[in-house]
């Protein structure tokens, strides 16, 4: 068993490695090729694709991964059949509402309808991959989802190079998103036709409501700075900020995807088969994912000015000292993720929900009241501590699971702050200054 967990540990972390650089290229490309006003209409569009698609999270995936009956067809074309209605629905109303954002944020409305047409085109994806996660194959859903990436990277710079406009970013992910939909058919999968069985959607919908409501959370936390700062600040500003919150997205991604490709399986498995030498390999599991993730956030921390200065173009050098705040937030958002992988294994999406609202309020009442007082650097604080309050949401509801690994969250917490007073000691031992030296209100 332990070997098969941390196996696949390895694929996950080396797929999403890979992914991480392609899609590190991409930045670096637009960045040197694209104003940051440009990349701030980017941000805005992604932001409200997400916010569509996340507002209305039928948790397809957890249902074909968590349901017994996950395997079989009637079931796998029910959750098909919802899913495209659901995205069909999605890609309407974001329609119908794109004027009136286009007129809040003063972007062009024609952005916004094009890029409404992704929610569809994801809806349209077989259930194939959803079956990788259940079978744990996870070899094969990182090689499918790094081939798609790949070609996608392909597809953008073309268009880039082509265009030179913010309609280069926006077609390239609408042709990457129909190009992994279409792809998924290639996979191993069950004969799809329309059927929805009233059963099996009750099942699902009675799992989904709090992933949805999850995912209403999610989406309020991990974007509602983004649209805050796109209406309040310039274009250029959010480019910028949008940069630094992708960078430091990484650790969180990786940590949600190990989660819920890795551990989320495990332990639901676990708890239908009661196996107690479970929690050992889990511990372990968690040990070496740790390990990474404290020495790749507190080293990139460390250095983040360095980091923005090396890859990317003279007009986003602020988002340097962004980064190194926000990367704060990404060690607690790794934690918070396995915590969320165990309480979806445990069948308790309801803690899970609970988190994020609880996330979403500290987030709204922080993030305004600090952009009043300290302007940008105000606003950045709301991010660490809206993951803390998630964090400590997690941790009271699992103090009476068997898998709360409390004692190894924090002692490698600790090996994260001394790791990061290390670095910060050497750079200032060789006059290197601090990472957060040229914070600005901007």
């Amino acid at each position: 068993m332990s070997a098969s967990i941390n196996a696949r540990s390895w694929w996950t972390i080396g797929g999403y490695a890979v992914s991480t650089g392609i899609r590190f290229l991409t930045s670096v490309v637009l960045s040197h090729l694209l104003a940051p006003d440009i990349l701030g209409v980017v941000v805005i569009a992604q932001a409200i694709r997400t916010g569509a698609e996340l507002l209305t999270d039928m948790g397809m995936e957890q249902n074909v991964i968590h349901s017994p009956h996950g395997d079989e067809e009637r079931f796998l074309n029910t959750v098909w059949t919802l899913q495209l209605l659901r995205g069909a629905g999605i890609a309407m109303v974001s329609v119908f509402a794109a004027y009136a954002v286009s007129r809040f944020y003063h972007v062009e409305t024609a952005v916004l309808i094009a890029i409404s047409a992704a929610p569809f085109l994801n809806s349209l994806a077989s259930t194939s991959v959803f079956s990788l996660a259940r079978h744990f194959e996870i070899k094969s859903k990182n090689l499918f989802e790094l081939s798609v990436e790949l070609i996608g990277f392909g597809i953008n710079i073309a268009l880039v190079l082509w265009l030179h406009d913010v309609w280069a970013p926006i077609l390239g992910i609408l042709g990457t998103i129909a190009l992994r939909s279409a792809a998924s058919y290639a996979l191993p999968h069950q004969r799809h036709r329309l059927c929805v069985d009233r059963a099996f959607g009750r099942m699902i919908f009675g799992f989904s409501k709090w992933v949805m409501l999850s995912s209403l959370m999610l989406f309020g936390a991990v974007y509602a700075d983004r649209l805050l700062i796109g209406h309040i600040a310039s274009l250029a500003v959010l480019g910028i900020y949008g940069l630094a919150r992708a960078l430091s997205d990484v650790p969180s991604a990786l940590a949600s995807r190990l989660a819920m490709q890795i551990l989320f399986p495990v332990v639901a498995r676990d708890r239908i088969a009661a196996d107690p030498l479970v929690r050992i390999e889990l511990a372990r599991a968690r040990r070496n994912v740790l390990l990474l993730f404290l020495f790749g956030i507190a080293t990139v921390m460390a250095w983040s000015d360095w980091v923005v200065d090396l890859l990317y173009d003279p007009r986003y050098r602020q988002a340097g000292w962004i980064l190194f705040v926000l990367l704060a937030s990404s060690w607690i958002a790794v934690l918070a993720w396995l915590g969320e992988a165990t309480m979806f294994g445990q069948g308790k999406p309801r803690s899970v929900s609970f988190a994020n609202v609880i996330r979403l309020l500290v987030m709204a009442a922080v993030l305004p009241l600090g952009y009043a007082l300290f302007g940008l650097p105000g606003a950045v604080i709301a991010l660490p501590a809206s993951e803390l309050a998630r964090y400590g949401v997690l941790r009271i509801a699992q103090r009476k699971l068997p898998n709360s690994f409390v004692g190894q969250d924090a002692a490698f917490t600790l090996g994260f702050l001394l790791v990061l007073a290390a670095w910060l000691a050497i750079r200032a031992g060789a006059g290197f200054g601090v990472p957060w030296a040229g914070m600005s209100p901007m």
